[in-house]
């Protein structure tokens, strides 16, 4: 009887939300099939706001960092809860003044408001 590999489901590692007046938000770390490990932010609330919006380094829904151990998947957690907890999310391109220059690619930070980016 030959044995046909099966794909393991993700094994969540380590979730934290993220709760504030203005953001709802989840940091995920999930263990992929024993290989690797990704570390998401995910918007929790009921009309998805922050979808696509930027959140140090990460894409809100949309994009993940890897890492290749336990231990470096845990300092990607912590670094992302620090965001999560610390900076508002903002706006891709379209949502940006043509002076921002994140807009122009010379940064992933907003810096269309006087303070750096906090819109």
């Amino acid at each position: 009887m030959s044995m046909i590999p099966q794909k393991r489901l993700p094994e969540i590692v380590c979730q934290t939300p993220v709760k504030t007046d203005t953001k709802n938000l989840l940091v995920s770390t999930v263990r992929i099939g024993g290989g690797y490990y990704d570390t998401v932010i995910f918007d929790e609330s009921d009309d998805k706001r922050h979808g696509g919006f930027s959140l140090g380094g990460y894409v809100i829904n949309h994009s993940s960092k890897k890492a290749g151990n336990r231990d470096a998947a845990m300092n990607d957690h912590r670094e992302a809860l620090y965001v999560a907890r610390t900076e508002q999310p903002f706006p891709p391109r379209g949502g940006h003044d043509a002076s921002c220059a994140y807009v122009s690619g010379m940064t992933t930070r907003c810096t269309c408001a006087v303070d750096g980016g906090a819109r």
